[in-house]
């Protein structure tokens, strides 16, 4: 793929649905649900989905179709791999890492940094989770030939951190502020508001699929 085709795109003041950012995941299809695994393991992967409304998730929409229309494809635009529609109106989105790379190589964690900036404690936040994403969008072909847009993690966001049990009592309010980071890689992120849906969606598991290893 040309350096063009991975287009970093920001997505601000969303709530988390699901994030595995600590510790990669597989579906276990046997159980019908995802389970913690190895990075090495066969589907292994971080992944995190997030809630949009609708006008927001028809932007996001036009703006990977146009991406997508911009590259050098061979399949006509079939859709957003991870996007689906509630029941509500709103959309669902979803991204992932790989827990291994094209060749093999275990990939890094995704980077998850508080409203300050600088990393985040505990990765281990729970859906309702709120704050900013920011992924890479590159277009794949899935093993149908269906073209779309995969969407990889590149840095989350969290400003209100949602921890514990089932039960509101449980959730731990983690309060954030700006205080400015040192990474220049950070520069887009800034103050923002404060069963699983995503275990049978695939994020793009494609023909030209990098293994999430970005060549540059």
């Amino acid at each position: 793929m040309a350096k063009t085709d991975f287009k970093p795109v920001m997505c601000r003041n969303v709530e988390f649905q699901y994030p595995r950012l600590g510790a990669t995941y597989k579906f276990n299809t046997a159980e019908k649900r995802s389970e913690e695994c190895p990075p090495r393991a066969n589907g292994a992967a971080y992944s995190i989905g997030w809630k949009m409304d609708a006008e927001a998730a028809g932007k996001l929409h036009t703006e990977l179709k146009a991406h997508y229309e911009s590259c050098q494809t061979k399949a006509p635009f079939g859709k957003v791999f991870g996007m689906s529609k509630n029941d509500d109106g709103t959309f669902n989105f979803r991204a992932k890492r790989n827990g291994t790379n094209g060749a093999g190589d275990e990939n890094p964690k995704p980077k998850v940094i508080g409203g300050d900036k600088l990393p985040l404690a505990d990765v281990n936040i729970w859906g309702g989770s709120t704050g900013s994403i920011k992924v890479t969008a590159y277009p794949v072909t899935d093993p149908d030939g269906q073209g779309g847009i995969s969407l990889l993690i590149d840095t989350v966001q969290v400003v209100h951190a949602v921890y514990g049990g089932g039960g509101l009592d449980d959730f731990e309010e983690v309060a954030s502020t700006m205080s400015g980071g040192s990474d220049a890689s950070l520069d887009d992120f800034g103050p923002a508001k404060a069963a699983d849906p995503f275990a049978n969606i695939a994020a793009a598991p494609a023909a030209n699929d990098l293994g999430d290893e970005i060549p540059f």
